[in-house]
């Protein structure tokens, strides 16, 4: 009777282990820089297939949006390019961009790396705006008193 128990017990204990591991490495998502999406080697192939948190800047070509027949209808796919230096990677999202999705802006784009420079994002996301940061704040202000034009944003908005 007690090896029973002792032997149900290991099988619980296995499983829950199994499923706490198993667990853990499909919720671990690698953040990389878009200059380190090229290996050593430099192949490109490393990263391709994976999913991933790719950290860098939105570029400065504006926002191109493409309709795009689905399952549900059309949808409108946007896409930007990363960039960090002189290395950059293209990104395909079709959900709504954050409001606060501007050129230079720092950007944050998770999803699976499909092929060498082309990255397909399942969420976007950016910093807060710099206008809570004090040095921001004061140029922000000096650019409203000379009366310096808003500048168009990477959606082609006024900011």
């Amino acid at each position: 009777m007690q090896i029973r128990y002792l032997v149900g017990g290991a099988a619980i204990l296995a499983a829950i282990g199994f499923l706490v591991v198993s667990s853990l490495k499909s919720g671990t998502t690698q953040n990389v820089p878009v200059q380190n999406l090229r290996a050593k080697d430099g192949s490109t192939d490393s990263f391709v297939g994976r999913h991933l948190r790719v950290v860098g800047f939105v570029g400065s070509t504006p926002v191109k949006f493409v309709p795009r027949q689905t399952e549900d209808g059309v949808v409108r796919e946007s896409h930007f390019k990363v960039v960090e230096g002189k290395s950059s990677v293209s990104v395909s999202y079709t959900d709504a961009l954050p409001d606060t999705f501007r050129a230079g802006g720092p950007v944050q784009v998770d999803g699976t790396y499909i092929s060498p420079g082309v990255f397909k994002a399942e969420h976007v996301l950016t910093k807060c705006p710099s206008k809570y940061q004090e040095g921001e704040t004061s140029k922000s202000v000096k650019k409203m008193e000379t009366g310096t034009k808003p500048q168009k944003d990477a959606r082609g908005l006024k900011s």
